[in-house]
């Protein structure tokens, strides 16, 4: 199982919609999709098509001793999702000291997970800090760090490699700035700016902006159902087909591009 934490440093840039988009993707190719809301707000489930909130998850789980992963909703495009679950403020804190004192807790429940070898597992986020993402990290393959076309994500990329460097130094790192508006000028030179400072280490196209996702989104549709010839879904077809020939070339099992 090939294992990606989507993550950023900044908030409000796509995380969760970016997870839902390319596990529907892989759901729609017949590769084996796993959606892990690791981030308390619990909002994954909701973009997969669920009406609302699940108040079962994986943090309702840790605290009544489940197993973990039992309770993951199946969505009608074949995603498996496992929801975060609703949290109160002192469950929350009991987990984030669990995770605080156990690094490798994510790691490990996941490594019990009977998936086959060729499946996916996308892990969503806070932004950073957080002990939430420095656990996924620690589990991952690759670390997908999202950027949006502003300031306030070219400062912060320090923050990203920092925590990387400190938590999961093996871990590939690799960035894509999404809700990019080619038609300001501002946002087209600063992502000028992030190819000349991250250089390979940023997908080379980025995911552009259009009013097809938050449309998905309101009819609790998938984006390739909703609109297939949008440039957002050419966009993010183009980042799977990217992470099957290159991240995720060794994996076995999987149908390839």
């Amino acid at each position: 199982m090939f294992k990606i934490a989507i993550v950023s440093a900044a908030g409000g840039v796509g995380r969760s919609t970016l997870t839902a988009s390319l596990a529907t993707l892989l759901a729609q190719r017949e590769i084996a999709a796993l959606a892990l809301d690791f981030d308390p707000q619990n909002l994954l489930s909701t973009l997969l098509g669920s009406d609302e909130a699940s108040l079962g998850g994986l943090l309702p789980d840790f605290l009544t001793g489940k197993e973990f992963g039992k309770s993951a909703l199946v969505n009608s495009n074949e995603v498996v999702c496992l929801p975060f679950g609703r949290a109160n403020e002192a469950s929350l804190v009991t987990f984030e000291q669990h995770l605080r004192a156990e690094p490798e807790w994510l790691k490990k429940c996941i490594a019990q997970i009977d998936y086959p070898s060729g499946a996916f597992l996308l892990m969503d986020t806070p932004r950073l800090p957080s002990p939430f993402v420095r656990q996924a990290m620690v589990a991952a393959d690759l670390v997908l760090a999202v950027l949006a076309p502003d300031v306030r994500s070219l400062a912060l990329l320090p923050a990203v490699e920092t925590t990387l460097s400190r938590c999961a130094p093996e871990s590939q790192l690799i960035y894509v700035v999404n809700g990019l508006d080619s038609t300001r000028a501002v946002q087209s030179d600063l992502l000028a700016r992030f190819r000349s400072t991250l250089q390979m280490r940023l997908f080379p196209y980025p995911v552009h902006r259009d009013e097809a996702i938050p449309r998905a989104v309101a009819n609790s549709m998938n984006l390739q159902s909703l609109s297939p010839d949008s440039l957002v879904a050419h966009d993010l077809n183009g980042l799977l087909n990217w992470l099957l020939v290159g991240p995720a070339s060794s994996l076995d099992g999987r149908v390839q591009v």
